[in-house]
């Protein structure tokens, strides 16, 4: 057994999320009080007490997934559970790296909340969209796109081999979907305050880049697969610049899955709130076993399922 470990990115949020771990398991309850000194703000509060449209909101967004994704994974760290590789998605990246002992903890809850609200300010509201095509290929879709002429759009998220997620202007995004319905494919659009991950964030980039010149990176412990090109990194030196261009360029999540696949793992541990993750490793992997750690009770099932296979 090779075990990966995924950590949840935007869109998996909650009411209530991670509470029970927080209440139950120290490593749980020091992430969360580092991300409330770190910011100054009760980060904890908004996951364990804040409404549905608060958590939704990108300020709140980010910071509340890096808490529970990292809570995630260092209570299994605590119950002697390591992962021999580890990946984020989109946010949950810097959770990977910050596991993986790149950049400390207090480093990427300041650079995520810097990012959370560059990502929200580089475009006005309502200006641009994201929606996902499902049941098609990524070549239907990137050829939907290139086709679209009243707007920008592009190919955003690979998530799985029958999920891409499109983004850009409202007006080229709408485009797209009115031409994927015409074709007799399914298109829906994503409740997001922004066009995340393509050119559009370019003005977030720019941020991120200076904000990273006073961040060290260190060389990571395990290989971190990055959602740039879907290959691991081990030099800290490059990881500054695969993250600044992460804000503006696709989340390769199938490639991804599929070089992890490719390099042994064969257990994949979904780290933080929901199970999208998991979900979109079944679609794309094959002879592969999805575990999750957002509750007491899939923490235990983790731990029973991997101590069985000890």
């Amino acid at each position: 057994m090779k075990i990966g470990f995924l950590f949840s990115g935007q869109g998996a949020q909650f009411p209530g999320m991670m509470k029970e771990l927080y209440d139950t398991e120290p490593a749980a309850k020091d992430v969360f009080d580092c991300a409330d000194e770190v910011l100054g703000r009760k980060i904890s509060g908004i996951c364990f007490e804040g409404t549905q449209e608060e958590l939704d909101l990108t300020h709140n967004t980010q910071p509340c997934m890096l808490a529970g994704d990292l809570a995630a994974g260092m209570v299994l760290k605590t119950h002697g559970i390591v992962a021999e590789a580890a990946a984020g998605f989109s946010l949950g990246e810097y959770a990977a790296l910050v596991y993986a002992g790149a950049v400390s903890m207090e480093d990427a809850f300041r650079i995520i909340q810097l990012r959370a609200d560059a990502m929200q300010e580089a475009v006005a509201p309502g200006a641009g969209a994201m929606a996902a095509f499902i049941g098609s290929t990524a070549e239907q879709v990137e050829e939907i796109c290139s086709r679209v002429t009243s707007g920008y759009v592009v190919a955003a998220n690979y998530n799985s081999p029958v999920q891409t997620v499109v983004s850009g202007s409202a007006a080229g995004v709408d485009e797209a979907c009115r031409m994927a319905e015409e074709e007799g494919l399914q298109c829906k659009k994503l409740a997001v305050s922004a066009p995340f991950h393509c050119a559009l964030m370019e003005p977030a980039a720019r941020k991120l880049k200076e904000a990273f010149a006073s961040v060290t990176f260190r060389n990571p412990s395990i290989p971190v697969y990055m959602n740039v090109d879907g290959h691991p990194v081990t030099e800290g030196n490059r990881i500054a610049d695969l993250l600044v261009r992460q804000a503006m360029s696709p989340v390769r999540w199938v490639q991804t899955l599929t070089n992890m696949q490719a390099s042994g793992i064969d257990t994949f541990v979904e780290c933080g709130a929901g199970k999208t993750l998991s979900g979109l490793t079944k679609k794309t992997l094959k002879d592969v076993t999805t575990l999750r750690t957002q509750k007491r009770k899939t923490l235990q099932k983790t731990l029973a399922v991997l101590s069985d296979a000890d």
